[in-house]
């Protein structure tokens, strides 16, 4: 079974399972893991499964701000542009004005996925003649070209938050493309593998810990402690997991790597990744702990490859912090007990 991801196609449907509760739904029940060959077949399968789904249940709509030349006044007056545009020669005025529309992001993002499997020669013609069969529902929808930048764009609130699975298999899968029809070298290539899965594994993570233990499990920013109140200029210190029982908090931090240390030269003695572990060490210092709390780091590497990759264990500043690894390409018991095992270890008495 071919599966460039190195991970086993029944752990990344066990990953997403976890992300998103979506996946338990009765909809995706059938679905027969064993069957696909890598990773895209499983993406392409729940989006033929999921976008009827959603379809059923209407595209969502938004007000868009529009803009038009015109003699009749709605909306507001944009004077500026009505001069730019000489439009008051036409004796015309520029209006703004709001229209509740299908044409949004999230819409736009899974036409223009549609559009893509409908053409692709990599799937069947009978999955091309589906995809194909969907279009017609996004024809009020703008197209637009998939890039990496445009998932940093969407926003989920109450209303949209049913668009979030299949916006993101949407994304994983356009990755998994982008990174077959790359022409760049090899090490660049590896940089795009180890980046791709990165946002599920924190999901799976996060969602994991949430289900499987008692823990209190949160995300929460960590403000800077400085001495002098000015903060503006500093990055956001943005936590993936933090993991707490009252007395102890164990902040997490996932990595998706093919490696957790690094070599200057060959040959040389394999060290810490320097930013990585500067990042944990920061987390757990700006901490403000509670009377008597306790707080540990951890920085947890995807292991994506049958290389060892040792666990390490430091005492930094009175500080417990772990560098450890989570094997996936082992069966999906033995991931769920080595993450719990990391875990136990920080909190127990």
């Amino acid at each position: 079974m071919e599966n460039n991801s190195k991970i086993p196609i029944q752990n990344i449907y066990y990953m997403l399972s976890y992300a998103y509760q979506t996946l338990g739904l009765s909809e995706y029940q059938r679905m027969d893991v064993e069957q696909f060959r890598n990773v895209k077949d499983l993406y392409i399968e729940i989006l033929k499964i999921g976008l009827p789904v959603l379809i059923r249940g209407g595209l969502i709509k938004d007000y868009i701000r529009e803009s038009d030349k015109t003699t009749v006044i709605k909306g507001k007056i944009d004077i500026n542009a009505s001069i730019k545009r000489n439009a008051l020669v036409d004796k015309k005025l520029v209006v703004l004005y709001d229209e509740f529309s299908e044409d949004v992001l999230l819409n736009q993002i899974l036409k223009a996925t549609v559009d893509y499997l409908s053409k692709s020669p990599d799937i069947s013609k009978e999955y091309r003649r589906f995809f194909f069969g969907l279009l017609p529902y996004f024809s009020e929808v703008t197209e637009v070209e998939l890039n990496l930048v445009i998932w940093k764009k969407v926003r989920y609130n109450r209303q949209n938050i049913r668009y979030q699975f299949l916006i993101d298999v949407c994304r994983y899968l356009y990755e998994e493309l982008l990174l077959d029809e790359s022409s760049a070298e090899h090490w660049l290539r590896q940089v795009e593998d180890e980046q791709r899965l990165s946002s599920l594994y924190e999901k799976f993570v996060f969602a994991f810990y949430k289900r499987e233990t008692d823990y209190i499990v949160t995300h929460p920013q960590i403000p800077w402690i400085a001495g002098n109140g000015f903060t503006d200029a500093l990055p956001i210190m943005q936590t993936d997991i933090v993991l707490s029982d009252g007395a102890k908090t164990l902040i997490v931090d996932t990595k998706f790597y093919s490696e957790n240390m690094a070599t200057k030269f060959v040959g040389g003695n394999a060290k810490q990744k320097t930013a990585n572990l500067y990042q944990i060490f920061t987390y757990v210092n700006n901490w403000i702990p509670k009377d008597g709390e306790i707080i540990g780091g951890m920085l947890l590497y995807a292991k994506t490859t049958g290389e060892q990759q040792p666990d390490h264990y430091y005492n930094l500043s009175g500080n417990s912090i772990s560098i450890v690894t989570l094997d996936l390409q082992q069966d999906f018991v033995s991931i769920k007990e080595e993450l719990l095992n990391h875990a136990s270890r920080f909190f127990k008495p």
